[in-house]
C-alpha cells in the first residue's frame, strides 16, 4: 500500500511548515508524497518547499467553483450555494476531498506545527493490509463539552446511526491515518443520507469535526470492512495536553518527550516564535 503525507497550511505557518518539511526529509521514509495544500495567494511562498517528494497544491484548484475566496478576508469564503464558509470548516472539507486529488491508498495528516524528531516509517501504520485508526476512549470532559458532543451527534446523523450512546471513542489526534477507499465510501454515505452533494452539505454545516466524522463512520458503520485496525495510543507528543505559556515551559515540555514518540506538536496558537524553539528541537533530535 502507498502512503502519502497531507498538510494543509497557510502563510502565517510557513516557517513551521518549512521545519516540518526539513524533519520529513531527515526522518521519514516509506512514503509516496508529501502534499501541502495552500491558498492561491500563498503559493509563491510555499513553492520554495517543492521537491521530488513534496508537492504544493492550490486549494482553489480542488474546490468547486461555487466556493470563492473573499478578497481581503483571512477567514471567510463566499458560498454560492448557501452560507458563507469559515476557513476552518473549509480546511476540513479539503481533507475530506483528499481522495479526489491524491492517488494513494492511505493518508497521514500532519499539521504545519508538527515536527518529526526521530525516524518514522510511514508504512508502519499498515498491518496486514489494514491501516491504523486512532480510536481513544473519550474523556469525561468530552461528554460535558457541548461542542464536542455536537460533533459526535452530527457525525452519527450523517453516518445513519441512531444510537449515539455507543459512541464512546475519540478520534482527534495528530498524524491521523485514513484509507482512500473508506473515505470515498464516507462521502457517498453523506450524499445518500442528505440527497445532496457532500461538499454542499458540509459547507452549510456550521460546525463539525472531520476526524470524528471519519472515525465514527469507519468504526461504527464500516466496522470490520473499514480496512482499519484500532490503536488508542497517539503517534505524536502534543502540546495540547500541557500548560505552556512561555519558552521555559516549552523547553521543559520538549526535554521530557517519551522515547516512544517520533514527532512533536507545538501549537502555533501558543504564540511562541519558531526561531525561539528551533534549537530546542535540534537538541531533542540529537538525543
Amino acid at each position: 500500500m502507498e502512503v502519502s503525507l497531507i498538510t494543509p497550511s497557510y502563510a502565517p505557518d510557513f516557517e513551521r511548515c518549512k521545519l516540518l518539511c526539513q524533519s520529513i526529509d531527515r526522518y521519514v521514509c516509506d512514503y509516496r508524497k508529501h502534499v501541502i495544500i495552500v491558498d492561491k495567494a500563498d503559493y509563491n511562498l510555499f513553492k520554495t518547499l517543492k521537491n521530488d517528494k513534496t508537492d504544493i497544491i492550490i486549494k482553489e484548484s480542488i474546490l468547486p467553483s461555487w466556493l470563492i475566496k473573499i478578497p481581503f478576508s483571512k477567514k471567510w469564503w463566499l458560498n454560492l450555494k448557501g452560507l458563507p464558509v469559515r476557513g476552518w470548516i473549509l480546511q476540513q472539507i479539503v481533507k475530506l476531498s483528499v481522495h479526489e486529488f491524491v492517488d494513494s491508498d492511505a493518508y497521514i495528516f500532519a499539521d504545519s506545527d508538527v515536527t518529526f524528531i526521530r525516524p518514522f516509517k510511514a508504512s508502519s501504520i499498515i498491518k496486514e493490509d489494514k491501516v491504523r485508526l486512532c480510536s481513544m476512549p473519550r474523556k469525561t470532559d468530552d461528554y460535558t463539552d457541548k461542542r464536542k458532543q455536537a460533533w459526535h451527534e452530527h457525525a452519527a446523523q450523517l453516518s445513519g446511526l441512531q444510537n449515539t450512546g455507543q459512541l464512546t471513542q475519540d478520534y482527534i489526534s495528530q498524524l491521523v491515518c485514513w484509507r482512500r477507499d473508506t473515505l470515498q465510501k464516507l462521502t457517498q454515505q453523506i450524499e445518500k443520507h442528505s440527497k445532496k452533494p457532500w461538499k454542499q452539505v458540509l459547507t452549510n454545516t456550521l460546525d463539525f469535526s472531520e476526524y470524528i466524522l471519519y472515525g465514527i463512520f469507519a468504526e461504527h458503520v464500516m466496522a470490520e470492512e473499514s480496512g482499519h485496525f484500532k490503536d488508542e495510543h497517539e503517534l505524536c507528543y502534543c502540546s495540547w495536553h500541557q500548560p505552556i505559556s512561555d519558552i521555559d515551559e516549552l523547553s521543559h515540555f520538549l526535554a521530557n518527550i517519551p522515547q516512544n514518540y517520533n514527532s512533536v506538536l507545538i501549537q502555533s496558537n501558543l504564540d511562541i516564535d519558531t526561531d525561539d524553539y528551533k534549537n530546542l528541537l535540534i537538541n531533542v533530535q540529537e538525543k
